[in-house]
């Protein structure tokens, strides 16, 4: 934000631990005074920074008086903390995921429309849909430049390994984790990465990013028809102090009308690496990854949508302080729930080992992974999903 944009004044951070906010102001101010140098103190002034900690963080936060919220916290928290905002009046950016599970999805929508009723600007991270490639040959795509749509497919699969072990082990290095077990809350929500309940597993908290190119590209409201997944846990980091998520998905999705789209995500050191988009019509493919965005047909590129363009992670920003600035509101949510249902879905049927229908994950499924209460000392850490043992809920 910062960076696209020096017209912000920081006035506070908030979080559940005390060490984390005391390393975040830090890094914002000094990233704010190497970009802006003595104009960083209209920006941030580190000994004035209001610092909210512990559960009722938020709470003492919205009581401040601030336009715009980021909220960067662990996925399960975010439709709580969500509701909040809402109820504040108060702008907000949210990072993906939008929930964790379809309870959440449906208190979700809920919120959406009340944001929108309410006049409030809500941007999210899925940030692909804010780089100017992607939007360019989306739009291609929607206008019928690879001819009628045949199949798809998306993909995460990353060779730096199980993702949150790097900060895990630094946390452990610093004494952070000292005292504590992996069944202490405390454990798991600052190892978050690495559970079930505290990030919807690596499939909803990032894999997301993937699946929701591919939902944008079919128009945002094409759900599948039928889903059914497959996985396991391919990694011997033991279970619990690392976490009990899955370390890779495959999950199809038939998606109506012939079209199926193929999804994989792998959290694995020293396997082949492929994060991307590929959608394949009867006059070409459009095939996504990173800053390479283009359109080939039978072996031979058609079109390649430019590269020099602006930062999708700073755009994110810049249009929602914008539309706050000029009253022109947007509120991009609901296409993020969208996209996380999918997530869910293919979760749900690969920890079960079932084929289902989509729409019974939104109207009926009762899965909930928020604790009944949230309060430091113990939690019971589920077990590693076993398909054919998992049940669906």
């Amino acid at each position: 934000m910062l960076n696209i944009d020096g017209n912000v004044q920081i006035v506070g951070v908030a979080d559940l631990f005390q060490d984390k906010i005391d390393s975040a102001v830090n890094r914002i101010s000094d990233f704010a005074q190497k970009k802006y140098g003595s104009a960083a103190k209209n920006i941030i002034e580190p000994e004035k920074i209001k610092k909210f900690a512990g559960w009722d963080s938020l709470d003492q936060m919205l009581k401040e008086d601030v336009d715009v919220i980021i909220e960067a916290t662990p996925p399960v928290f975010r439709v709580s903390h969500f509701e909040k905002i809402v109820a504040a009046g108060k702008h907000a950016f949210l990072e993906k995921p939008a929930c964790i599970d379809a309870v959440q999805a449906r208190k979700m929508y809920m919120l959406a429309d009340e944001a929108t009723r309410k006049g409030l600007s809500v941007v999210t991270g899925n940030q692909r849909r804010y780089h100017e490639g992607y939007r360019d040959v989306i739009k291609r795509v929607q206008d019928g430049a690879i001819g009628e749509l045949m199949s798809a497919q998306c993909y995460w699969n990353s060779p730096s390994g199980y993702y949150g072990q790097n900060f895990h082990d630094d946390m452990e290095k610093a004494g952070l984790l000292k005292g504590l077990s992996p069944d202490d809350m405390e454990y798991q929500i600052r190892n978050w990465y690495m559970f079930i309940w505290t990030s919807g597993d690596h499939i909803v908290e990032q894999h997301v990013h993937n699946l929701d190119v591919i939902m944008w590209a079919l128009g945002d409201n094409r759900f599948p028809i039928e889903v059914r997944g497959w996985g396991g846990r391919g990694t011997d980091l033991p279970v619990p102090a690392y976490g009990n998520h899955l370390s890779h998905f495959a999950v199809d999705f038939d998606m109506g009308d012939g079209l199926r789209l193929a999804s994989y995500c792998q959290q694995e050191p020293k396997t082949s690496p492929e994060v991307g988009e590929r959608i394949l019509g009867t006059k070409g493919t459009m095939e996504t990854a990173g800053n390479s965005v283009r359109i080939t047909h039978k072996g031979k590129v058609l079109y390649t949508a430019p590269t020099d363009i602006p930062q999708a992670y700073e755009m994110e920003h810049k249009i929602l302080l914008d539309s706050v600035r000029n009253g022109q509101r947007i509120n991009t949510l609901k296409s993020l729930i969208n996209s996380t249902l999918l997530g869910i879905a293919g979760r749900m049927s690969t920890y079960s080992g079932q084929k289902f229908k989509f729409g019974w994950v939104l109207a009926k499924s009762e899965e909930n992974l928020m604790p009944k209460e949230l309060k430091f000392g113990k939690h019971a850490v589920a077990e590693v999903p076993v398909p054919g043992k998992n049940k669906l809920i």
